[in-house]
């Protein structure tokens, strides 16, 4: 058996991510009301995933405790040459940044309602390989409390898109976002 490296990039970034994160939670003690809750909302389950990953950077014998979410020892098989493995990791930066402009842009025309669950169908079928029915079923796992805390708890409307406002009188209104 290989002795596990701790990987300091990926740990400095889950600290610092997790810095992030408590500045919002603490920030959010300044504020009142709705604006208070939608920071916990965000913050809390953050600080809680960091920390699940950085206990697992720490401690690799808790992933097979991981292995359900879909993380093995397989995830990052060994090559022989290091200039293939750099490649190969940069390469599949590239694409995941591909897929994050690609929502970005697709909830600027289309909206948060819209473009979420198309991206998360295509994102779970194309890179994931997931069936379609449990694509589905993920998707809805993971938008069902994301509306009912947004939309009907916290009543923060989510931006419409601009598609709206380019074809007026068909899908109703919408406005550009302020950007200062």
């Amino acid at each position: 058996m290989a002795k596990y490296r701790i990987n300091g990039i990926a740990l400095l970034t889950e600290f610092f991510l997790m810095a992030l994160a408590l500045s919002i939670v603490l920030g959010a003690i300044a504020y009142e009301g709705k604006q208070q809750l939608v920071a916990w909302v965000i913050g809390f389950p953050t600080i809680g995933f960091l920390v699940l990953l950085i206990i697992a950077e720490l401690a690799p014998s808790l992933l097979k405790f991981t292995r359900a979410f879909g993380v093995s020892e397989d995830d990052a098989p060994e090559q022989a040459n290091s200039s293939q493995m750099e490649s190969g990791t940069w390469r599949r930066v590239g694409i995941v940044y591909g897929w994050l402009v690609g929502y970005f842009i697709s909830i600027f025309f289309l909206g948060f309602y819209i473009a979420t669950p198309i991206f998360l169908i295509s994102f779970l079928n194309i890179e994931s390989k997931l069936k379609l029915s449990r694509t589905i079923g993920v998707m809805l796992v993971a938008l069902i409390p994301f509306f009912i805390i947004f939309r009907i708890i916290l009543d923060i409307p989510l931006w419409p898109g601009i598609l709206p406002k380019l074809v007026p009188g068909i899908i109703g209104g919408g406005s550009i976002p302020p950007l200062t």
